[in-house]
């Protein structure tokens, strides 16, 4: 008698839970990823904030230097001031300036901050106190922060320029600024005992590197990744706003 031969194998199985154990591993794959991808995440953040905190000073700022020898922008009874110490040919200064103009449009014109500009030009930098005083002078016909915004967004044009004095007033004339009176407020020195006394100041408080900045009494020097100046700005009016002890809620 013959024997029956044997079913087949069904191979559709074999198929089957091939490809359930490869989804397995798949998922299994991917939870090991986004672990690894949210720790190093969490590492770079505490990073970061080491970083600013290792950059950390109290600045003991004189608000009467702010009218004095600084140039504000803002609610002036803004709950954060702002204030930033810059040199306008520092190409630090640039890479900053993008962040601080995200700031005012975010926080200045929102009434939530006052921002404060003082001039530190640096000696390595020939066409610095120039710039300053361009600025200076554009600002007393009424253009200063159009002055100043042209000079960083042009910075690599001008900088190294043997004598970048026709430059600035082009761009001075883009601003809106009559050229013959800036021309009279350069050459008279109108405004370089106010951008010498601003530099002064910020010798005074320690200042030495561009961009250093301070958000109400804290200081900080170097370039800031935008949401770490967001997060300051915030700590510092949660602070200011909170209410007295004992006080009504």
């Amino acid at each position: 008698m013959q024997k029956p031969a044997e079913p087949a194998p069904d191979r559709s199985r074999y198929w089957l839970y091939a490809g359930i154990a490869l989804l397995v591993i798949a998922v299994a794959y991917s939870g090991i990823l986004l672990v690894r991808a949210r720790a190093r995440s969490a590492a770079d953040s505490a990073a970061v904030e080491a970083a600013v905190a290792a950059n950390t000073t109290q600045v003991k700022f004189v608000p009467e230097e702010d009218a004095a020898v600084g140039v504000s922008l803002g609610a002036a009874d803004a709950p954060v001031v702002v204030r930033e110490f810059a040199d306008f040919q520092c190409p630090a200064c640039g890479a900053f300036e993008p962040t601080l103009e995200k700031m005012r449009k975010d926080y200045v014109d929102t009434g939530m901050v006052r921002f404060v500009f003082f001039d530190y030009p640096l000696d390595i930098h020939k066409n610095a106190m120039l710039a300053a005083q361009v600025a200076r002078c554009a600002g007393s016909q009424g253009h200063y922060w159009s002055m100043h915004d042209l000079l960083y967004t042009h910075q690599q044009d001008w900088a190294e320029l043997p004598d970048p004095l026709p430059k600035l007033q082009s761009y001075a004339q883009e601003a809106g600024v009559d050229p013959g009176a800036l021309l009279l407020c350069i050459r008279t020195g109108t405004t370089h005992d106010v951008v010498m006394r601003s530099q002064g100041y910020g010798d005074a408080l320690g200042i030495n590197s561009t961009p250093s900045y301070g958000v109400n009494g804290a200081g900080y020097a170097g370039v800031m990744p935008y949401e770490d100046l967001r997060k300051l700005i915030e700590q510092q009016y949660a602070l200011v706003s909170k209410p007295a002890a004992g006080g009504k809620h």
